[in-house]
């Protein structure tokens, strides 16, 4: 591990050398990250590549998501629905979803803040793609979308994704956001299946199917990783 200043910043950063042919940074907090290089990279390239990229890693480090203390969390938030999370220590892990009591009971074996994220993102990532794909059938057939498989990951900072190949990807964390910029970003990748750029033809159809394109979209750069859990 090392340590670096950037505009008066401080970063604790790592190198991993891999047989790779070119340099790679990636953001792990919002105040380290690790830089992934050629086995024989020297260390004045390293550095003249943080250098290079000093700009990028202030600006995105402030989107990172600070990390919630899983164990007081109280409530929980799915697509304007506020359910009551309530742990109980039990041998075996499982959640327990109840819509008709508003209520997410969250067995667990352990109480570490390591052990609660692990088991709430195996047990509510299926609820996620569940969710994204009867959103994504009703867009479809309403706007007459055609797309192919559908993903989700969990990534720090990007919500989602189309592939050349008419593919979707999603953060299943886009559960946590209100309905309107979950659905919003769903159209926003559904629309790139017929425009793949950002170009201004892209923002006015989008603007079609959401009118208020503008706002959820300031919303989401503004305050969406803050919905994340970890």
């Amino acid at each position: 591990m090392a340590i670096i200043y950037l505009n008066n910043k401080k970063f604790v950063y790592s190198v991993a050398k891999k047989p790779i042919y070119s340099l790679r940074l990636k953001l792990k907090t919002a105040n380290s990250f690790v830089i992934s290089c050629p086995q024989l990279t020297p260390s004045f390239v390293i550095n003249q590549f943080i250098k290079k990229n000093q700009d990028w890693i202030i600006t995105h480090s402030k989107k990172v998501p600070i990390k919630k203390n899983l164990k007081n969390l109280k409530k929980l938030s799915i697509l304007d629905q506020t359910f009551e999370l309530i742990y109980v220590h039990t041998q075996r892990d499982s959640i327990i979803v109840s819509a008709q009591e508003n209520k997410i009971y969250a067995n667990i074996s352990k109480d570490t803040n390591k052990h609660i994220s692990l088991v709430l993102e195996k047990k509510l990532r299926p609820l996620a793609l569940s969710l994204i794909n009867k959103e994504l059938i009703f867009l479809k057939n309403k706007y007459k979308f055609d797309f192919n498989q559908v993903t989700v990951r969990n990534q720090s900072s990007r919500f989602g994704s189309c592939s050349s190949r008419s593919n979707l990807n999603f953060n299943w964390q886009i559960i946590f956001f209100p309905m309107d910029k979950f659905r919003h970003i769903l159209l926003h990748e559904l629309n790139h299946l017929k425009i793949k750029n950002h170009s201004s033809v892209f923002w006015n159809q989008l603007a079609i199917y959401d009118p208020n394109c503008k706002s959820n979209n300031l919303w989401l750069k503004k305050e969406g990783t803050k919905y994340f859990l970890f």
